[in-house]
């Protein structure tokens, strides 16, 4: 029996080893990774970090991660760099590996020659799977539109199984695009009128195509597209010529998700009162919801008095952006704006804009946000009085000022003070936030 258990019980835990510190991890296998990367990055030719990806797989994790930086974000073309590899089974190496990780296609006029080329290439090959870019969604067809034909785009339906996104000037009539099954953007620049758009191909689009969600045909001259039916019911962006859906403009305001509606006229049609019937019938169907017009007058050459009694009537109206005014009449004048709810004014195509005007405008727009000036105002003079009017304001936001020309009158220093540092008014040169639609009128709707 023990009898003194406090003794007993030190000289137990004496007894009892001490377990040591966990070991250091090993960093060799990290220190390899590391004196790999260093040396594979100073390695300027693909062909060479192939060969050296070849001989040493146990590192393809980390080059291909190196790859997918280093190849423009994993665009693949006729003319991307690593078509220089001409050894075949480097090439076939290449494209095995990356072939999962490509995420856009280009198509250009120059690099190994047409498109058919390179397709022909790669089918060629089709034993070692690369002939379908699984994560492509992305495609960009530009330049020489002899480079390209319709059965290219046949051929590309098999290529691109999940894309999304097509945009293409090339010398196409818009045939076989219903491969895209997935399609979700389709913009057709049409800058060359050998091969125009074909109505049969649009008119199949617009009835087929229902993923659809942006939908960009304006010709840049005359288009001779005809529609006749439209059923996209997730449309939410549609660019297109007032020749192709003047007859059925009502049936485009019905398009259940319906954002943006851009209007371009064609060259050779004659400006006309039609022009206004068509503006102002969209604004009377779609008064309840529209957010933003954004026009060039000199070529709609709208009445001065179409805003007495139509402005009154856009409750939702947020923003204004029409370029060229010519009429005598201050059109942005504030008894013909919602100014309470008014978020963006654009000034900046006005050849003449009265000081005074403007600023008890601004001065009538609590929550302006953005507004674009021409080069009279880009001055300190006007970003000054601008500041005196917004401190007035309780708890104001930046009213960020767009000039392309503010850059060219201000020195370094003050464009740095006014870009970044003034409290209530900052300078940007950035007109994304004004584009319209050059030769014609868009739409933002609620």
């Amino acid at each position: 029996m023990l009898q003194n258990t406090k003794f007993y019980k030190h000289a137990l835990d004496a007894q009892k080893r001490q377990l040591p510190d966990p070991l250091p991890p090993n960093y060799i296998d990290n220190l390899h990774e590391i004196f790999f990367e260093q040396i594979f990055e100073r390695i300027d030719y693909l062909s060479d970090q192939v060969r050296m990806a070849r001989a040493y797989p146990q590192f393809l994790p980390q080059i291909l991660k190196m790859w997918q930086k280093r190849w423009h974000y994993c665009i693949v073309g006729p003319n991307t760099a690593f078509l220089g590899l001409l050894d075949i089974e480097d090439y076939v190496f290449f494209m095995e590996q990356m072939s999962p990780y490509f995420t856009e296609l280009h198509v250009h006029e120059d690099g190994v020659g047409a498109f058919a080329e390179f397709y022909d290439y790669i089918t060629h090959l089709c034993d070692i799977s690369i002939m379908r870019f699984p994560s492509v969604e992305s495609c960009v067809l530009a330049g020489n539109p002899t480079t390209m034909c319709d059965e290219d785009v046949r051929d590309l339906t098999a290529m691109l199984p999940n894309l999304k996104r097509l945009t293409s000037c090339m010398n196409l009539s818009g045939a076989h695009m219903r491969g895209f099954r997935k399609l979700e953007q389709l913009a057709f620049k049409s800058m060359y009128h050998s091969v125009p758009l074909d109505s049969r191909w649009m008119q199949e689009i617009c009835l087929s195509m229902t993923n659809l969600r942006v939908l960009d045909i304006t010709d840049s001259f005359d288009s001779h597209v005809r529609l006749h039916d439209i059923k996209l019911p997730n449309l939410e962006v549609l660019k297109i010529n007032l020749s192709t859906v003047e007859n059925m403009v009502p049936q485009i305001l019905q398009l259940p998700k319906l954002r943006k509606l851009a209007v371009r006229f064609d060259d050779s049609r004659q400006l006309n009162a039609d022009q206004e019937t068509i503006f102002q019938q969209i604004i009377v169907a779609k008064s309840e919801c529209i957010t933003r017009i954004a026009l060039n007058n000199e070529v709609i050459q709208l009445p001065a008095r179409w805003q007495n009694s139509l402005l009154l009537e856009l409750p939702k109206l947020r923003a204004l952006v029409c370029e060229n005014w010519n009429h005598d009449v201050f059109f942005l004048d504030r008894k013909h704006i919602p100014c309470h709810q008014m978020q963006v004014l654009s000034f900046s195509g006005w050849e003449i804009v009265r000081e005074n005007q403007m600023m008890e405008l601004v001065a009538e727009c609590p929550q302006l946000t953005q507004l674009a000036l021409n080069a009279y105002h880009s001055n300190t003079d006007k970003l000054q009085k601008l500041v005196n009017i917004r401190a007035y304001e309780r708890n104001p936001k930046p009213l960020q000022v767009f000039s392309d020309m503010m850059w060219s009158h201000l020195h370094p220093n003050e464009f740095q003070y006014w870009h970044r540092d003034n409290k209530y008014v900052q300078v940007t040169c950035d007109g994304s936030d004004y584009e319209y639609q050059e030769d014609g009128f868009e739409f933002d709707f609620v």
